[in-house]
């Protein structure tokens, strides 16, 4: 089995500033609200008659957020397959940074609502793009690993923005104090822009447009192996991953493809179902509005924010600690722990919500304990959902629809956003606990839908996955006999000759 080397890891970590871009710039408005001065700069009632219209104000800037990032997502994808993997990325980070400066120099609500929309069609793209890249450069053993770098980077973005917002919140100039958070998300996305340099092409991609010695020159440096001097490892993946994809290039590509082909659809249902899910716990409602929550469970003054730093601290510690494990334990008791306990931490919190908060008997101790449900949510979520659900959504898909079929599953976790987090200011303020209990039940149904549905992805390369959904494999690797393997090498080497001949003859 192919040895991940250090050089995949150092480009993994360049690519995965992508989903820090994406998750610190998502993050900075929730900073950004919970700041005095963005009410006072933009006329924004909090209290009275009109603290609907400013609720209405949010929804419409979180919705058209989104909206941008569907659209970022769903172009974001056939663009990986046209231009390549790299450039797309190199491109989503321009759309990312203008956005991103225009949204810190709004003047008003209409420019902040448009230029949102800008905002989050870069960071769209980049939440597509990098779990691609990321699952299409790792190796089989440590795809996990790697390919979880986005989740890690994401919620790192949540948490550093939180950091941001609350330093941001003792500052006297109460302008800067909502400005600042915003101005920021400029950052990320142009250090991404700079690393791109020494970032390689996905040897996949590369693959797909006959590029075959670029592929293998890039696939061997990435899976170098020091103790595999003839490379044996490496060139037996890169056979399985070349008739793979040369097998899958005879089939249609594209969303009509997906829905045109079975065993497509199955996949890319699965990959979109597992990111709904993820956001049907309330786990986005959460952490976006987590302010209004911990300002209505009681905390005042700068304790709202310092709890949703904490917040997102242990998401980002979870989602560290998943990454050193998620290639031991398996995706299907990731996802599956994660959700159930989910589950419980959200029927705590609206019971004590429903009980304590809202209703007849105030109690201290019960805010106490919704406060700890709502971290014990953010363990769960980080530990064990929010890596495994981007794993999965991109390692089922092949090579010939991997682009377009995370670009449906991104699209598919931006417009659940939309449909939890846009009336999630209105629905705490009005039904309460209740919202809650509408994420317990849809958990309750991920959790079935999950066991029944999800084969176990781990330790297989994603040539190999296709067997899972009735798809041939054209060359079994893992599994692979002694008599398998020693015809599999005589082969590559009766190709290498064939090559040098072919050199020579040039």
């Amino acid at each position: 089995m192919t040895r991940t080397s250090g050089y995949n890891i150092a480009v993994g970590l360049i690519v995965a500033v992508g989903s820090f871009t994406y998750g610190f710039g998502f993050a900075s408005f929730a900073t950004s609200i919970g700041q005095p001065g963005f009410y006072q700069f933009f006329e924004l009632a909090t209290t009275g008659p009109g603290s609907n219209y400013t609720n209405n104000i949010l929804g419409a800037v979180n919705a058209l957020f989104f909206f941008g990032a569907c659209m970022g997502a769903l172009g974001g994808g056939p663009l990986a397959d046209r231009i390549g993997r790299k450039w797309s990325l190199v491109t989503a980070s321009v759309i990312a940074i203008v956005g991103g400066a225009l949204a810190a120099g709004s003047v008003h609500v209409a420019m902040l609502i448009i230029v949102r929309i800008i905002h989050g069609t870069g960071l769209g793209a980049l939440a597509t793009l990098v779990p691609i890249y990321l699952a299409e450069a790792s190796t089989p053993s440590k795809r996990g690993m790697l390919t979880g770098l986005h989740g890690f980077f994401l919620v790192s973005g949540y948490n550093i923005s939180a950091w941001v917002g609350f330093g941001c919140f003792f500052s006297s100039d109460l302008t800067f104090g909502w400005r600042g958070p915003i101005a920021f998300t400029c950052i990320p996305p142009l250090i991404l822009l700079i690393g791109c340099y020494w970032v390689p092409e996905s040897p996949r991609w590369l693959i797909t447009q006959q590029r075959v010695p670029e592929a293998w020159a890039i696939l061997s440096r990435l899976h170098h192996d020091p103790h595999d001097v003839d490379e044996v490892a490496a060139h037996e993946e890169f056979y399985q991953m070349r008739k793979q994809i040369e097998f899958e290039a005879q089939n249609s590509s594209g969303y009509l493809a997906i829905l045109k082909t079975p065993s497509y659809r199955k996949r890319a249902f699965l990959s979109c179902f597992v990111q709904y899910a993820a956001n049907a716990t309330g786990g986005l409602v959460i952490n976006y509005y987590s302010v209004i929550i911990y300002t209505n469970l009681g905390l005042t003054g700068y304790l709202p924010l310092l709890m949703y730093c904490i917040y997102t601290l242990i998401g980002a510690l979870g989602n560290l600690f998943s990454l050193l494990t998620i290639d031991k334990t398996g995706r299907r008791f990731a996802l599956l722990t994660g959700f159930i306990g989910c589950g419980v931490c959200v029927v705590v919190e609206a019971a004590m919500i429903g009980r304590f908060i809202e209703g007849s008997v105030h109690s201290i101790a019960g805010q106490k304990v919704a406060i700890v449900a709502v971290m014990m949510f953010v363990f769960f979520y980080g530990l064990f959902i929010d890596a495994a659900s981007f794993i999965y959504s991109a390692e089922i898909l092949p090579t010939n629809i991997r682009s377009s079929g995370v670009a449906m599953a991104t699209t598919t976790y931006f417009i659940s956003c939309i449909t939890f987090v846009t009336p999630g200011a209105t629905a705490i303020a009005n039904i309460g606990y209740k919202y809650f209990v509408v994420f317990a039940c849809l958990t309750l149904i991920s959790v079935i839908v999950i066991y029944f549905m999800y084969p176990e992805t781990n330790g297989k390369s994603l040539e190999e996955l296709a067997a899972l959904f009735g798809d041939p494999v054209v060359v079994q690797l893992t599994d692979a006999t002694d008599e398998q393997r020693q015809q599999m090498d005589m082969d590559i080497k009766r190709e290498m000759i064939s090559e040098q001949r072919d050199n020579i003859k040039a």
